[in-house]
């Protein structure tokens, strides 16, 4: 009788455990609304979770709503569509219109995940210098870096090229950034190996691409 009881309010704490683990899982709905060229967001920020993004074109042209890796199908005026991903960690998420030279024009931005994470040291800092067509990843202090431990990275990505560039790497991306403008990227990397490349259409094959060894 006693061995059953005790295994009774065993199972008894692993289902409120359980239960417990579900209900902490955040959902936040964001409602986004498109014209030429600029997004509009019904809150710029969210808690580590998911989120569902209610995408609305309200231009007179097609666009698209991209983050996290996830990208909406084209949505043609006066559409919309639904997004949804899971984000696991804090930091900043940047978003684009992935079409033709609408992010150059002002359809990027970056949105926010709040969460544990934002207090993580970074295991390595890394510049990250973009040109025609080439992407040199070093230390602060100029070395090459092909390999690095694990752990948070921060890239910080400077385009020093005369066109508009991005740095991808992990499916995580900076904004688009035009001639001359910075921008910082922290990724979160197991031990493995990563391509990091600029997204941007063909610049890749041009060369702009490269693998980075996480130790």
């Amino acid at each position: 009788m006693r061995r059953f009881i005790v295994v009774l309010l065993i199972s008894g704490v692993a289902v409120a455990t359980a239960l417990a683990g579900s209900s902490s899982a955040v959902t936040t709905n964001v409602t986004v609304h498109m014209t030429e060229y600029h997004f509009r967001l019904s809150q710029t920020s969210a808690p580590v979770g998911t989120v569902i993004f209610t995408v609305v074109n309200d231009g007179m042209e097609v666009h698209n709503f991209s983050i996290g890796g996830k990208t909406t199908p084209d949505i043609q005026a006066g559409a919309s569509a639904k997004l949804s991903v899971n984000f696991t960690s804090a930091g900043a998420r940047p978003y684009l219109c992935t079409i033709g030279t609408h992010a150059a024009d002002g359809m990027q931005g970056t949105f926010t995940i709040s969460g544990s994470t934002d207090t993580i040291r970074p295991t390595a800092i890394l510049n990250a210098s973009e040109k025609e067509w080439k992407i040199s990843l070093t230390t602060l202090a100029g070395a090459k870096v092909r390999s690095v431990k694990h752990g948070l990275i921060r890239f910080k990505v400077k385009n020093i090229g005369h066109v508009p560039h991005n740095f991808v790497i992990a499916r995580k991306s900076t904004l688009l950034l035009g001639t001359g403008k910075r921008g910082v990227l922290n990724v979160v990397l197991k031990r493995g190996t990563y391509k990091y490349i600029c997204s941007v259409k063909g610049h890749a094959a041009l060369g702009m691409e490269g693998v980075l060894v996480v130790t």
